[in-house]
């Protein structure tokens, strides 16, 4: 009995101070307004979007499982559109300005640059074929060459720092071509990408997501305090392994995505295909017809780009 009551003096103890029962306050999920639609994007479809700015604790209202709405129009942004999109999304570096608009209007506002853990995953699927799967080496493998900072990205002998990449391909399995400790220069990169050998088999896109979850780790060479990017190329939904509500959530709390689609998809595939993606959608998801448009696509990136502008200066601590 003595025992049972120092318990319950300890109790008492700890949850009160001068007389008073402390209890944790309830917190409700706080998320943003919706956002204006936004222009069409990707597979000819346009968004607009909320964003959670507070997480529920102590049992406090749950948050909306919607944070994303969309809208399919018939309309699709032009290859040249599409171009100009990535040079400003995903390289982050400027537009050359024409002679009707004015130059401030495309111009990146990404004021200090911090070097990137850039994990490619490229699909390998029976669909995408042997000679398509060659040209999604190349394109990818030059896109890489236009990162900053220039001359090399990747160049690991700068004294400045450097960017990182890593790569892997998907089919019915998932195979690790090379993880971020490779340290490759972008002359290396390029030439192990084009080297990668196709495989063919199913699209078990959740499983390759599942790979890239553990190749953020300092075991595969991530590093902290950079970006952690993905780029996905892929030809078409998933039909195989792990279940992409599971997957997807742990991806994104890890990771950026960035996701080039090519082909045309159902509404069921178009949405599936919008969900690999980070927020907000119009800056990570972009979508072509075919491998042929994206031959077409590179090179209009590379006309595109305003040479007569340096990289953004990068933070040279990290």
């Amino acid at each position: 009995m003595e025992r049972n009551g120092l318990i319950l003096f300890v109790s008492l103890m700890a949850t009160c101070s001068d007389g008073f029962i402390f209890t944790k306050k309830k917190v409700d999920c706080l998320v943003s307004k919706w956002s204006m639609w936004s222009e069409v994007y990707g597979f000819g479809v346009r968004s607009k979007e909320r964003v959670i700015l507070r997480y529920p604790d102590n049992g406090g209202k749950a948050c909306p499982a919607n944070t994303t709405i969309l809208q399919y129009t018939p309309k699709k942004p032009t290859i040249q559109a599409t171009a100009s999109q990535i040079v400003t999304s995903f390289l982050h570096r400027n537009v050359k300005p024409n002679s009707l608009t004015p130059r401030s209007n495309y111009r990146r506002g990404v004021p200090i640059g911090l070097f990137r853990d850039l994990l490619i995953i490229i699909d390998s699927s029976g669909s995408v074929g042997h000679s398509h799967f060659n040209i999604a080496k190349q394109q990818v493998a030059e896109l890489l060459g236009l990162l900053c900072p220039l001359p090399d990205p990747f160049n690991t002998y700068r004294n400045t720092g450097y960017n990182r990449a890593a790569l892997i391909q998907y089919s019915s399995y998932v195979i690790e071509e090379f993880d971020f400790n490779a340290k490759k220069t972008i002359a290396e990169l390029q030439s192990s990408i084009k080297s990668v050998g196709y495989i063919g088999g199913m699209t078990c896109t959740g499983d390759a997501f599942e790979k890239a979850i553990h190749m953020f780790t300092s075991a595969k060479g991530m590093r902290q305090g950079t970006k952690h990017e993905v780029l996905i190329l892929t030809d078409g939904q998933s039909n195989c392994g792990k279940s992409l509500s599971s997957v997807l959530p742990r991806l994104h709390a890890k990771a950026t995505v960035f996701g080039l689609m090519i082909g045309g998809f159902s509404k069921k595939g178009k949405e599936e295909l919008i969900s690999y993606v980070s927020n907000p959608k119009p800056d990570h998801l972009f979508a072509i017809e075919s491998y042929q448009d994206l031959e077409e696509l590179l090179k209009l990136i590379k006309t595109q780009i305003d040479e007569s502008d340096k990289c953004a200066p990068f933070d040279l601590n990290k």
